[in-house]
């Protein structure tokens, strides 16, 4: 089994779409990271923000029924091919056999642009959580119709992707669930740095019942 590593008691698998089994009663998630860890590598620290606390996170986002699927992308990765990628390897799941309702991607800042464009370019109703990855610029610039079980998280003092995701929500889509949460951590687009409770939580109930 290439392209994994180990975070105590956990193994993270990159490459499990790939694999030549599914385990159909796990919980499939794939977690996107922000841009600072393409540039700096899964310790990335920002001056701004602090430590980008990878491992932490997705150790907050497993559970014994879990299989998390983190993949740390280098600067060299387009975010579009990204989508692509996790699309296709998604439609392998289910082609093995695992439920859609089954399969959730949370994706953070960058993370969360690659998410929704594998909810407009995928088709099966899978879930998301897109954290802090809507402002006027994705508004203007992009032409989503998302699919499956959505919720967005942001917090109002991020003046990098604080906005609510209200544009997206009345517009059309093929969504069968869209919710999202605002935020009061103060503390900006960092929020999303750390395993917060306040995002984690909603996150994990999300994952298990698409319910808040």
């Amino acid at each position: 089994m290439k392209n994994s590593y180990w975070i105590p008691g956990i193994l993270f698998t990159l490459l499990i779409a790939c694999s030549t089994s599914v385990q159909n009663e796990k919980k499939y998630i794939y977690y996107l990271h922000g841009r600072i860890i393409e540039i700096q590598g899964k310790d990335a620290v920002s001056t701004a923000y602090g430590r980008y606390e990878f491992d932490s996170i997705v150790m907050a986002l497993s559970a014994k029924e879990h299989i998390v699927i983190a993949e740390v992308r280098n600067e060299n990765v387009d975010y579009l091919d990204h989508a692509n990628k996790v699309s296709k390897e998604i439609d392998s799941l289910i082609k093995k056999g695992v439920k859609p309702i089954d399969i959730t991607v949370i994706g953070a800042s960058k993370g969360a642009i690659i998410a929704s464009h594998i909810s407009h370019i995928n088709l099966n109703p899978v879930n998301y959580v897109f954290l802090a990855g809507n402002n006027e610029y994705q508004e203007q610039n992009n032409d989503w119709k998302f699919h499956g079980q959505v919720l967005c998280i942001y917090d109002r003092s991020d003046s990098i992707a604080g906005s609510n995701y209200d544009y997206w929500k009345n517009k059309d889509n093929y969504t069968t669930k869209f919710e999202q949460i605002e935020l009061k951590t103060h503390l900006g687009h960092g929020f999303l740095y750390k395993p917060l409770n306040a995002w984690t939580e909603p996150t994990r109930k999300w994952i298990s019942t698409q319910e808040l």
